[in-house]
């Protein structure tokens, strides 16, 4: 899933910024304009983050204390190579410049908006991004600090059920379907989003308890919203979501994919979903230098970005994704029990 979805942004993106997808119109100006209003697929990936931070942040015991130290680690996951790709496109945008069209490359960098980026917060304070893609990573850690916050609340208050964080979840699902979602100035919110990041908490929930009811429930939740507002991706969030219950449910899931290559994809997807824009833009403004505008050079080129986004991927999962991870996990809090515990621990986490 994350493969499929990493790819279908990847080529959004090549089919949506010039100038290479404007040369290229003559030869695949249908494809790509289809490609451009309708290959999109993010939501896949916060149905995906729902279900693995359900498996990961919701079987940890928590504390308060803890929130500051999941802060670190998440940052140390997404941020730093979200601030590698920050760093690595300056020289990058300086290259193009003149070659690619400003509203591409947006205006030169200023202090101010780099320091927004450090801290994401440049969608929020109504900075342009510096990349295509940045704001999901920004998006992902409110996702994940909500929840863990969520996880709190439920075992300070809920004395280990689930009723707390149950009771939020829905309610704010109920929230954005309804009304947060429909407006498109809230995209820089978690909130926007939150819908597709529950759903694959509930699908975990299912699949724990065998039992689909509350998550056949939210998928009704999804289809009244839809009759309330036609809104293409809350249809795709609804049918991948119940292609991952489904696969899980079977054991597809543990025995698919069988193909290396989906797999390799699958790994490398984050890392190819924030290095693909720079490599475009890279090799527009190449392209553009050597007046390769010829639209047979620009369909080749097209195709050259997306081989050369594939293997800068590979580098970047080696050399900058796969440390941060590993770096991330230093940061992890010990859950807060000692080895005279470990039985109370045990019954919260079952319940």
């Amino acid at each position: 899933m994350r493969a499929f979805a990493a790819l279908t942004i990847v080529w959004h993106h090549f089919a949506l910024y010039a100038p290479l997808t404007d040369w290229a119109a003559p030869l695949l100006g249908g494809f790509l304009a289809w490609l451009a209003q309708y290959a999109r697929a993010t939501q896949v990936f916060f149905v995906v983050s729902g279900f693995v931070a359900a498996q990961t942040i919701g079987t940890r015991v928590w504390s308060v204390n803890q929130l500051g130290r999941f802060a670190i680690q998440r940052y140390c996951r997404l941020g730093l190579p979200y601030l590698a790709i920050v760093v690595a496109i300056l020289p990058i945008y300086e290259f193009a410049r003149g070659w690619v069209p400003d509203d591409v490359l947006g205006q030169p960098v200023s202090l101010a908006q780099f320091l927004a980026h450090l801290f994401f917060l440049q969608d929020i304070l109504g900075y342009e991004a510096l990349s295509a893609g940045l704001w999901f990573v920004c998006i992902n850690f409110q996702l994940g600090f909500g929840y863990a916050f969520g996880m709190v609340l439920q075992q300070r208050f809920g004395r280990g059920k689930e009723g707390i964080f149950t009771l939020l979840g829905w309610g704010s699902s109920i929230y954005s379907l309804f009304h947060f979602n429909l407006d498109p100035g809230g995209e820089c919110w978690a909130m926007y989003f939150f819908p597709y990041f529950f759903m694959g908490v509930l699908v975990h929930k299912a699949l724990v308890r065998r039992s689909p009811i509350e998550f056949v429930a939210f998928l009704g939740l999804m289809v009244l919203a839809i009759l309330y507002e036609w809104r293409w991706r809350l249809v795709i969030a609804m049918l991948f979501g119940m292609m991952l219950f489904v696969a899980e449910r079977s054991g597809l899931g543990q025995r698919w994919p069988r193909s290396r290559l989906i797999a390799a994809l699958g790994k490398i997807s984050f890392s190819l979903f924030l290095v693909h824009f720079p490599v475009l833009v890279l090799v527009g403004a190449l392209w553009a230098r050597m007046e390769w505008n010829s639209p047979e050079a620009a369909v080749l080129g097209l195709l050259f970005a997306f081989l050369l986004s594939l293997a800068s991927a590979w580098a970047f999962h080696r050399w900058v994704e796969t440390p941060s991870a590993l770096l991330s996990k230093r940061f992890r809090a010990p859950d807060p029990v000692d080895g005279q515990d470990v039985a109370g621990r045990r019954l919260l986490l079952e319940r």
